[in-house]
C-alpha cells in the first residue's frame, strides 16, 4: 500500500476561537522543517516476504516528494534470535523473500541509517487473515460502489485492513493509422498501434474497518470505493485486486488514529492534528518522533471484473477527454508537419487523389499520454 504519512508530522493541537468572521489560519508549525524517519514496514506470513518504505517526513506546506531513506541496513527479527537482512534500491524500498516465519513467533524490524541512527520496532504478532467472501459493486445514485464481505467464525480477527491494485481497460479519442517516420508516411504496424491501453494504479487511502462492537466477527458489504458515473475506469472493462489483511488492536488503532489527522481535517470541528504514535524507536533517543508502523500476517487476496455492457443503462456513460479535433496537413506542407505533437489518422481526399492526410493531437490519438501502457496484463480475461 502506498504510505500517506510522509506527509504528517507533530502538530500541537490548536484552537481558534472567534466571535465574528473565520479567517483561515495557517499555524507556523506547518511551514517548519522536519525530517523524521518514516517507515511503513510489513512481514507476509502467506509467502515469507518483507517489505518496508522508509522516507523522510515533509512540512505540510510542502510541494515536493518526500525523500527516500537510501543506503540503511533494515533486518527482520524473530524472538528466537533469527535475523534477515533485506536489500534496499534507491527508492527507499527495502525487500527480502525466503524467510522462514512461523505464524506464532513474534517479529521486530531494526533499522540502522546511513547516519547511524539505529531503529527498532516493537515486537508484533502476527494475524491469520480470514478469506474474503465476497468482492462486488452495487450500482447507486453516485456511480459504482465497490463492497467487500468478510468473516472470521473463531472471532480472533475483528480489525481489518484493505488496500488494492485497480487495472482499467481504455482506448484513445481516435485510432491512428498511419505513422510519420523519416519524413515519409507509412502504415501503421498492428504492433505499434497506440489506440487501446491499460492502466493500473494503487489505493492512496487507509481503508480499516472492524467488527469489534458486533456480536459476530462479521463486516457485511463494506465500502471501498465509488467510481463515478462516465468515470474512464469503466469505459470498458475494471478490474480490482483487493488485498485483505487482519491486524492487532494496536495496529488498527494507530491506523485509525492516522486516518482521522490525514483525512478529517479541514474545518473548525474537526479532529485536530496531533501526535500519531507508532511502534517504531530511536533506540539512543526515546523522545524522536519516528512515524509508521511495522505490522506483520498472512495475506488474502481476492480479484473483480466490471464490464461496461454490465451496467445499468443509467451507469453508461462516456465522458470524452479533452477538446479533441481533427485537422488536415497538405502534401506540400508535410515537411513542416510536426509529429512530436500529432498523429496522423488517415488520408485526406479529393475525389480520386489523396490531398494530405487527418491528424489529431497525440493526447487524442495516444492512449499512452492518459498514463497507461500497450501491454495488456496477463491477468485479463
Amino acid at each position: 500500500m502506498k504510505a500517506l504519512y510522509p506527509y504528517i508530522f507533530l502538530i500541537p493541537v490548536y484552537i481558534i476561537l472567534v466571535t465574528g468572521c473565520v479567517e483561515p489560519y495557517a499555524p507556523p508549525v506547518i511551514e517548519s522543517d522536519v525530517n523524521y524517519l518514516v517507515v511503513d514496514g510489513f512481514v507476509n506470513s502467506s509467502d515469507g516476504t518483507a517489505t518496508v518504505k522508509l522516507s523522510r517526513a515533509i512540512a505540510l506546506s510542502a510541494t515536493t516528494t518526500p525523500p527516500p531513506e537510501t543506503g540503511a541496513a533494515v533486518s527482520v527479527e524473530d524472538d528466537r534470535g533469527n535475523s534477515t537482512s533485506l536489500s534496499g534500491d534507491n527508492a527507499g524500498n527495502y525487500t527480502g523473500a525466503g524467510i522462514p516465519i512461523d505464524i506464532t513467533g513474534k517479529y521486530r524490524l531494526k533499522i540502522r541509517t546511513l547516519d547511524g541512527e539505529e531503529y527498532i520496532s516493537d515486537y508484533i504478532e502476527l494475524k491469520q487473515t480470514p478469506a474474503i467472501d465476497e468482492l462486488t459493486w452495487i450500482p447507486t445514485d453516485a456511480g459504482t460502489r465497490i463492497v467487500v464481505t468478510t468473516h472470521d467464525d473463531t472471532g480472533n480477527s475483528r480489525y481489518y485492513q484493505w488496500s488494492y491494485d485497480e487495472t482499467w481497460e481504455y482506448t484513445a479519442v481516435y485510432q491512428s493509422g498511419l505513422i510519420f517516420v523519416d519524413d515519409t508516411v507509412d502504415i501503421r504496424p498492428y504492433d505499434e498501434y497506440i489506440y487501446r491501453c491499460w492502466r493500473t494504479t494503487s489505493s492512496q487511502k487507509i481503508i480499516i474497518g472492524s467488527s469489534d462492537r458486533l456480536a459476530e466477527d462479521l463486516i457485511s458489504k463494506f465500502p471501498l470505493i465509488t467510481i463515478a458515473k462516465g468515470s474512464q475506469k469503466l469505459f470498458i472493462k475494471y478490474s480490482m485486486l483487493l488485498k485483505q489483511r487482519a491486524l492487532t488492536r494496536e495496529a488498527y488503532d494507530y491506523w485509525e488514529q492516522l486516518q482521522k489527522t490525514t483525512e478529517s481535517l479541514g474545518g473548525l470541528f474537526d479532529p485536530q492534528p496531533g501526535k500519531v504514535a507508532g511502534n517504531i524507536h530511536n533506540t539512543a533517543d526515546s523522545d524522536e518522533p519516528v512515524l509508521g508502523y511495522f505490522s506483520g500476517g498472512t495475506v488474502v487476496e481476492k480479484r473483480l471484473f466490471i464490464k461496461f455492457m454490465d451496467l445499468p443503462n443509467d451507469l453508461k456513460a462516456y465522458l470524452t477527454v479533452g477538446n479533441c479535433t481533427q485537422d488536415t496537413v497538405l502534401m506540400a506542407d508535410l515537411p513542416q508537419y510536426n509529429s512530436s505533437f500529432n498523429e496522423l489518422l488517415g488520408t485526406a481526399t479529393q475525389g480520386p487523389f489523396t490531398i494530405g492526410f487527418i491528424y489529431t493531437s497525440k493526447s487524442c490519438a495516444d492512449c499512452r499520454t492518459q498514463g497507461g501502457s500497450l501491454t495488456k496484463p496477463d491477468f485479463w480475461e
